[in-house]
């Protein structure tokens, strides 16, 4: 909880400092007469799952209850875009690096057990992006679009057991982002500060055999992401 504040903190001082530059005088006023643009994006995220429990089969009744927690992660990556007329644009985000973690707590009778699942994504979006007029030195925009990555992190291959819980997600997932945010217009780059929401479509879950995942008939992780987009 304390680095998501301190996160926060970062992320609105580096806000009101940026913004600044907006009020002043027209910046670059042929930006968008140019087809292709790239830039890069840093972004701080929360991520949760989606939890879908078998119910009704006895060897399952052993665990009462299970919860989760998430925990702060970072991003980087690179951003192009083809600006197709005032008002849209196609945006690809590829790679983007993607930490995240969220911690999976099991209840049993007597006893609890807790696994992390730690992930290092590389993601690749595709996104259309709606903007409204630019109105001096800022557009608000919104965007959505389809997402595929792949967890470099991925622990299918980890050794397990009933005493040392390890709960995997599947290496390749897809789903779909939907967001929005301002274009802020300086004088030398375009900067966008985003919130998107990201949710996988399938089942991410690899069963394994251990209570652990067979509990379970579906985990789907889920991401809110706030980026700060760079474009030249």
């Amino acid at each position: 909880m304390h680095a998501l504040h301190r996160s926060k903190i970062i992320l609105t001082l580096t806000l009101l400092v940026l913004s600044i530059g907006v009020f002043a005088q027209a910046n670059m006023e042929q930006y968008d007469l140019k087809r292709l643009h790239f830039g890069f994006t840093v972004s701080t995220n929360i991520s949760r799952m989606r939890i879908d429990r078998l119910t009704g089969k006895m060897p399952f009744d052993t665990v009462k209850n299970i919860t989760q927690s998430g925990f702060p992660g970072i991003g980087l990556g690179a951003i192009t875009n083809l600006h197709l007329g005032n008002n849209w644009d196609i945006r690809a985000l590829f790679p983007v690096i993607t930490f995240v973690q969220r911690n999976l707590d099991y209840e049993f009778e007597n006893s609890k057990k807790s696994t992390a699942i730690e992930s290092a994504y590389c993601d690749a979006s595709l996104q259309l992006k709606f903007k409204s007029d630019r109105r001096k030195n800022v557009r608000v925009y919104v965007v959505g679009g389809i997402r595929g990555s792949y967890d470099l992190a991925s622990t299918v291959k980890q050794e397990r057991s009933l005493i040392k819980p390890v709960v995997s997600l599947k290496p390749i997932t897809y789903g779909y982002e939907l967001g929005f945010g301002l274009d802020m217009y300086f004088e030398y780059f375009k900067f966008s500060p985003e919130i998107k929401f990201c949710n996988t479509t399938s089942s991410a879950l690899y069963k394994d055999g251990y209570i652990y995942t067979e509990v379970l008939h579906d985990l789907a992780p889920q991401l809110i992401q706030i980026s700060l987009h760079f474009e030249g």
